[in-house]
């Protein structure tokens, strides 16, 4: 997802799992009758005979992991949009290190209808979409319908009105069915105040029309020094079964602001006000359940000029390049000593748990200074997070810029890879 960027207020973005090869129950939702789990995916098989809810489980053929424990598996859900799919064909789509494919995108438009060009057009869209929805269900994994993005804020309005919401919930769910889909990520950005309650009762009212759907909302990251606790987020983690905060693009040269990571983990200050950490304690302290939290992971950075470093003015500096620019497979090929070895211009800051490069000229392409990026290192500490903090999961945005074609196949999602690793074993 794209980062739209602010000052000094709570800014959202666009977009866009089972562990250790668990394969997740596509037919349910944690709020199907009888389900006790708030995260949506399945519980791991501890012995126990499940409640019997009298909807029989979708056989995909492979069984789930007995880990001996009750304890609920992780969402890995990484999002794949239309624009970025010569990036990554679909058949190389590594499914194993995800338990959910968010596609994008469906559009709201006056009058409660979806376009569902994805992005590409009218005909190819719906075929690109379907074949990507199959690929997951043949992988045993859940495919969720992204609906709407950045820049789609006037068409959620209108669509979700009191005189077009039941319209467009019928809309939504037909599209779901034609398109092969088990759920919806409900990505209304930016949620303004005025907008609350027609949201609130959108998400409502898609879970009373489908009680077994997967509903997910990725949500925008928080300002440390004006933390966003609306009630209206507690409100919607009701109905939903994961809000995801995205959590990448958190800097830029604003007023007051010093230079920072895209994407810290901890190590926010009055000047460097954005990690993960303290948008994590805003949403709980909001009321959302840390079982149905998720935090998001980019699979791009960001190319700064002006500054070398995190902790600098920003004064006559910018981030030059970020989404769809600076994907993780440009920075390995124009900013590394080698395709394997990021070399001597290479930084770890142990506060924020961020990877970075630093040149004192400019360097590459687009002679950046300052590349904020994540790697093996910086997502492991994401994982440990998620873990000991009891969250659901992770989203990734997005997971074609992740992608490496000149790694031999197999291996050319290493970023992916250690989604895996982190998240899910």
């Amino acid at each position: 997802m794209k980062t739209l960027r602010g000052l000094v207020v709570l800014l959202f973005v666009i977009a866009g799992c089972g562990g250790g090869g668990e394969t997740p129950d596509a037919s349910t939702s944690t709020h199907d009758a009888g389900a006790t789990v708030d995260t949506g995916v399945p519980l791991v098989d501890t012995g126990v005979p499940p409640t019997d809810t009298g909807v029989p489980p979708t056989d995909t053929g492979v069984p789930p992991t007995d880990t001996g424990t009750a304890a609920p598996t992780r969402w890995v859900m990484g999002y794949y949009p239309g624009y970025l799919r010569s990036s990554l064909p679909p058949e190389e789509v590594d499914f194993t290190s995800m338990t959910h494919l968010a596609v994008g995108r469906a559009t709201p438009r006056a009058g409660g209808t979806l376009d569902t060009s994805f992005d590409i057009d009218p005909t190819t869209g719906p075929t690109f979409a379907r074949d990507l929805a199959d690929r997951a269900h043949a992988a045993g994994r859940h495919p969720i319908l992204m609906l709407g993005g950045a820049g789609e804020h006037d068409g959620w309005v209108a669509a979700s009105s009191d005189a077009t919401r039941a319209t467009f919930v019928t809309n939504i769910l037909a599209a779901m069915d034609d398109l092969h889909y088990d759920g919806v990520d409900v990505d209304w950005e930016p949620v303004d105040v005025a907008d609350e309650p027609a949201f609130a009762a959108l998400v409502h009212a898609l879970r009373v029309a489908r009680p077994s759907m997967i509903i997910t909302i990725p949500v925008g990251w928080l300002n440390a020094n004006f933390p966003d606790v609306r009630p209206v987020w507690a409100q919607v983690a009701a109905d939903a079964d994961q809000l995801n905060i995205m959590s990448y693009g958190m800097a830029g040269a604003w007023d007051g602001w010093q230079s920072w990571h895209g994407a810290a983990l901890t190590g926010s200050g009055a000047t460097t006000p954005s990690s993960i950490d303290s948008s994590v304690q805003g949403y709980l302290t909001a009321g959302v359940p840390a079982a149905r939290l998720g935090i998001g992971v980019g699979f791009y950075g960001e190319c700064w000029t002006g500054v070398t470093a995190p902790h600098q003015p920003t004064t006559g500096a910018a981030i030059v390049a970020d989404d769809n620019v600076m994907t993780f497979d440009h920075i390995r090929s124009a900013y590394f000593a080698s395709p394997t070895d990021p070399g001597s211009a290479y930084h770890y800051d142990t506060a924020a748990q961020a990877a970075y490069l630093s040149f004192a000229t400019g360097h590459g392409p687009e002679h950046c200074t300052f590349v904020s990026y994540e790697d093996d290192t910086s997502i492991a500490a994401k994982g440990a997070y998620v873990a000991s903090h009891g969250l659901g999961g992770a989203i990734i945005w997005a997971i074609n810029e992740g992608h490496v074609p000149s790694l031999p196949a197999g291996s050319r999602d290493p970023l992916l890879t250690a989604m895996r690793h982190a998240f899910l074993e």
